[in-house]
């Protein structure tokens, strides 16, 4: 199988990624390395998708670059990545062999890295029973993905030796040298946003609100103490007025009204003011405003006093009616 993937990055920085054994095994899809002790043989786990099915292997993978390699290489020294594997099914008992070579290349465009990969897949059990083309296809996949975590790995954290962090190293030293970034900046610092602006002019102190001294009052003591003797004397004249109202209206009496009913209006008035809405409505009229009482029924004791002597007197009458009329026959 053959195939080649483009990474959006300079050749010098992906060879120098794949000297790094750790950080290839790293961005190899569905690989887990095992925490065991640093050989030339990193054994793990890895899950592989073919198809409809999902395959896991136990074994070991094998990276061997070919070419220079270390920080004192030449950034294009590694000339191409073999890589070798072999594992057993986790469950079941297939096996399986790979061997690929990575080959970085410069792209057409001057500025990526081709990676062209050349490698053959061997394996016994579930992986010969599936389709050719099931299995090519998620080759391809897997190769993609590959070249993505690489180029991902690279730009967060650059390879020594690398284009990339050498222009990190060079712009981490002169950042203090160079122009400072436009932005919004400190106060009254126009120069960082748009050259030319003048600076505002400074403003004065400001005292906080809470603390500002309150003016005194336009009004004299004078004037205070007169006022309020106004006021007192208004009130004054509003509560003699209602009670010569209710005086006036006692002597007079209401009309209709019996000897002593107007005094008793008059004092309800005055016990209604100062009470609530609530006690004012639920509270039973009185005086005037008392409801009338219905009138007593006569007792039957009464009416018996006048019913029996009369009863007497028309039974008295008609015996000596009755004995009269016997005589005449």
């Amino acid at each position: 199988m053959e195939h080649e993937v483009y990474v959006p990055l300079s050749v010098g920085s992906v060879r120098a990624a794949l000297a790094e054994s750790a950080r290839v095994a790293r961005c190899v899809p569905g690989f887990q390395l095992e925490p065991e002790e640093a050989t030339e043989q990193l054994p793990g786990r890895m899950k592989v998708r073919i198809g409809g099915s999902t395959i896991t292997y136990r074994g070991t993978l094998t990276l061997t670059p070919r070419g220079g390699t270390g920080v004192t290489a030449a950034p294009d020294a590694l000339e191409r990545l073999e890589v070798a594997g072999s594992g057993n099914e986790a469950r079941g008992e297939g096996t399986v062999e790979l061997v690929l070579t990575i080959e970085p290349r410069s792209a057409d465009d001057g500025e990526g890295t081709a990676l062209v990969c050349v490698g053959t897949v061997t394996g016994t059990g579930r992986l010969a029973a599936l389709d050719e083309k099931a299995a090519t296809s998620a080759g391809v996949r897997l190769l993609d993905r590959f070249a993505a975590a690489l180029g991902d790995s690279i730009r967060d954290e650059p390879p020594a030796g690398s284009p990339e962090a050498e222009a990190a190293d060079g712009g981490g030293s002169e950042a203090g040298e160079g122009p400072v970034a436009g932005g919004i900046g400190a106060p009254g610092d126009n120069e960082r946003a748009i050259p030319g602006i003048p600076e505002p002019e400074p403003e004065p102190d400001r005292t906080p609100l809470f603390e500002t001294e309150v003016p005194p009052s336009s009004l004299g003591r004078d004037d205070e103490s007169e006022l309020d003797a106004a006021q007192a004397a208004d009130a004054a004249d509003a509560a003699d007025g209602a009670e010569a109202a209710d005086e006036s209206y006692v002597a007079a009496g209401a009309p209709g009204d019996a000897g002593g009913l107007g005094a008793e209006a008059a004092h309800a008035r005055r016990t209604m003011i100062g009470r609530s809405a609530e006690e004012v409505d639920h509270a039973p009229p009185r005086g005037r405003y008392a409801p009338v009482p219905a009138p007593e029924q006569a007792s039957a004791t009464a009416t018996l006093r006048w019913a029996a002597p009369a009863a007497a007197v028309v039974v008295a009458g008609a015996v000596v009616l009755g004995r009269a009329l016997r005589r005449r026959h």
